[in-house]
């Protein structure tokens, strides 16, 4: 027993020395060193060019050379811009205020950045037959032809120009300016252009598949000829037709009549409120009527002892309140 014993607090010694000896050899190792000091200073050092707002820009004001300039910045924001020249001209969507860094997603895009001053973008129902068999791609000119029926206010059915050479802005999914915008609306996959063993009309249903059909166009529309596209739109049926984009052949309005406005000007206007009613917004809210629109429209039929236009026969009864849909109007008897 006593041999025993010996022999265990001699392995215990051992074991001892050996744990010591370990100690020893970590506690003599030098520090390692720490590599990503020297990279996080270079981080910091580092500067990038970026467009910030040398002054308050308003909202919904083109930026110009004078509103903004080029600073270096220890950091670089989502979306910034590194050249003055790629932000003048943009109109920011909100106020950006001074030393402020000008970020894509403070500017306006899409199609509103498309138009031209005195324009509006105005979407009209298309099919294959009026956009030309969906032939139509974003930024082509097309003239509005329109058909008016035989009716109350039209003499006899009649077709003609109703607007040249406008500029589409979408037709279907295709944006002007995007990717999908370089290829036609109806155009037929090669894959499918392949199967030329299948029937024609089994082709047809299967280049249907897997497209959008085009339901509207979007047009560049100049703001006092805007009533005449919708008024048009309602009342007849509209056809685009396309044309190379080189003819810039365009009617002499000048030669025709007018079409008579829907409010005319107040009495005792002066010389330059007379030519401030010329202003196209203005001839846009003055509107027009079916009457104008269309060439050689029926006068309007009255009955004879009924008022006319100037005088307003005199009411004595009382009035019946109509409702037609969401119209409410008021009748005298």
């Amino acid at each position: 027993m006593n041999n025993l014993t010996k022999i265990v607090a001699a392995l215990l010694v051992m074991a001892a020395l050996c744990l010591a000896f370990v100690a020893w050899w970590l506690g003599s190792r030098p520090p390692p060193t720490i590599s990503s000091a020297p990279a996080a200073t270079a981080d910091t050092s580092r500067q990038y060019d970026v467009v910030v707002a040398a002054r308050i820009l308003e909202a919904g004001k083109a930026i110009t050379t004078d509103d903004i300039r080029l600073v270096s910045l220890p950091i670089n924001p989502a979306g910034a811009y590194d050249q003055t020249s790629s932000v003048v001209g943009k109109v920011p969507l909100i106020e950006i205020g001074t030393g402020t860094p000008i970020t894509e997603s403070g500017l306006a895009s899409g199609l509103a950045i498309k138009l031209a001053d005195g324009e509006r973008a105005i979407a009209i129902p298309v099919d294959e037959i009026v956009g030309a068999g969906n032939r139509i791609q974003p930024g082509d000119f097309v003239d509005v032809f329109f058909t008016l029926k035989q009716g109350q206010d039209v003499d006899r059915t009649q077709s003609r120009l109703l607007m040249s050479r406008l500029r589409v802005l979408s037709y279907g999914a295709a944006v002007i300016g995007s990717a999908t915008a370089g290829g036609s609306a109806g155009a037929i996959p090669a894959k499918q252009t392949q199967q030329s063993s299948v029937p024609q009309m089994q082709s047809s249903q299967q280049t249907q598949q897997g497209q959008q059909v085009p339901r509207t166009a979007v047009l560049a529309t100049p703001v006092a000829d805007v009533n005449r596209l919708l008024l048009a739109t309602q009342n007849g049926k509209l056809t685009l037709a396309l044309r190379n984009p080189t003819d810039e052949t365009v009617p002499d309005v000048a030669l025709f009549p007018p079409p008579a406005s829907a409010l005319s000007g107040k009495k005792d206007l002066t010389r330059n409120e007379i030519e401030a009613l010329k202003i196209p917004d203005n001839q846009a809210f003055a509107g027009i009527e079916l009457t104008g629109l269309a060439g050689d429209a029926k006068p309007p039929v009255r009955k004879p002892g009924s008022p006319t236009p100037q005088t307003k026969a005199p009411h004595t009864g009382g009035t019946v309140e109509v409702i037609r849909g969401t119209q409410r109007e008021s009748v005298p008897f």
